[in-house]
């Protein structure tokens, strides 16, 4: 069994729900990678973005929002939330991440799971590094990993008209374009589009607070 399989299998058990749902909010119940926002991190506490996705007849919500932000170990860290609704998803998903940023210890330090009708459970932090996530933000802001600069140009999406930069990107065998707005927060991205998927910025957020309800719980690896 993959690892990725493994982790998928415990992610579930610990979490109380189906192994398919814990797919669907991985972005795998869609036949696809995780959505990945290629945009330099830029947080704004209280801000987000919610964008529509569009894959192999699906349709899902995400939201990135930044809800908060506190120092580890000196280091400035801000809890992100990726919010997921749609699809054969039974209700919203969350997950909250804190994120740091600091030179010597970027990455996720924490993370915190709600399914759908179930209680907020927090992850052990061995159990962090089996789950695929999105890169940390300071791995996405170099000009390399941006991609090609295509040029220029006006976007209109479901949330307005956007000035934005267009890159082009080859990832994992595939084509991936994206436009980019420095007015969008978190990761300034307006309209990405790749094989079979379209997403595209629904609505900018304002004042986000966390969507998890009820304190959180520590999970208990399993011992076998």
């Amino acid at each position: 069994m993959s690892l990725a399989r493994k982790a998928a299998l415990l992610c579930a058990l610990l979490l109380g729900i189906s192994v398919s749902a814990w797919a669907q909010f991985m972005g795998r119940g869609m036949g696809h990678q995780p959505p990945r926002l290629p945009g330099v991190f830029k947080p704004v506490v209280g801000s987000g973005a919610e964008y529509e996705m569009t894959s192999k007849g699906e349709t899902m919500d995400f939201a990135w929002a930044v809800v908060g932000k506190e120092k580890v170990d000196g280091a400035e860290g801000y809890w992100l939330e990726i919010r997921s609704q749609g699809g054969k998803m039974p209700g919203e998903m969350v997950m909250k991440q804190l994120l740091v940023m600091d030179a010597e210890q970027t990455g996720i330090k924490r993370m915190i799971m709600q399914p759908p009708g179930r209680p907020p459970m927090e992850m052990p932090t061995g159990m962090m590094a089996m789950v695929p996530h999105h890169a940390p933000p300071g791995e996405q802001s170099s000009g390399e990993q941006m991609g090609e600069k295509v040029g220029s140009e006006s976007v209109t999406v479901p949330a307005g008209t956007f000035q934005c930069e267009h890159y082009r990107k080859q990832e994992e065998n595939r084509t991936i374009d994206y436009w980019i707005s420095t007015k969008v927060s978190p990761y300034g991205v307006v309209r990405m589009t790749g094989p079979d998927m379209t997403m595209v910025l629904k609505k900018e957020l304002s004042n986000e607070t966390s969507h998890v309800k009820g304190e959180p719980q520590k999970m208990e690896m399993p011992h076998y």
